[in-house]
């Protein structure tokens, strides 16, 4: 009986080692699609995500290729589309151990965020209207107001008022 369960065992860890390595595999075709030529930064970045935000490999690549997808399509530079995948798949890992959420949860969140749902947002602290937005770029010396924002500027503006608003939660996990 004893061998029989290793080998049971033994069989259901390889079919969730096959399914990984294909989610891998999958998740890598979207990054490289989304962040071509500088595929490799964010390859480099999963690979200390655990380390350094409690995020697998597979997490810190979908986390970051979604943004990037996200913001990418809203005209963004291959840096600042490098800089806001990376900023928010950092910030989950942080917002994810400061409010004890897990790490879907938390991304979900900051998702929304970067999209100008507010919404989800709240639970975090983060109240991200446009009277605040307003303000904030006032704050910040932008003389462009919110609504004669490009799609880019707004989707830039809307990732620092995050950043800026979520202050405590950095760090939180390392």
């Amino acid at each position: 009986a004893m061998g029989a369960l290793s080998l049971t065992t033994l069989t259901k860890l390889s079919k969730e080692i096959i399914k990984l390595s294909s989610d891998l595999v999958e998740v890598q075709n979207v990054v490289d699609t989304t962040f071509e030529d500088m595929a490799g930064n964010i390859n480099d970045f999963a690979k200390s995500a655990l380390k350094s935000f409690g995020l697998t490999e597979l997490q810190a690549k979908q986390f970051s290729s979604t943004i990037g997808a996200i913001v990418k399509s809203s005209g963004l530079s291959k840096d600042a589309t490098l800089e806001v995948s990376e900023g928010i798949t950092k910030l989950t890992g942080d917002v994810a151990s400061f409010y004890n959420l897990d790490h879907d949860a938390a991304f979900e969140k900051l998702r929304s965020g970067i999209t100008g749902e507010t919404e989800p947002l709240k639970s975090l602290g983060v109240v991200m209207t446009v009277a605040n937005l307003e303000a904030y770029r006032l704050s910040k010396g932008i003389t462009t107001s919110y609504q004669s924002m490009s799609e880019a500027q707004k989707v830039a503006l809307r990732y620092n008022f995050m950043l800026d608003h979520l202050t405590d939660a950095q760090g939180d996990f390392s």
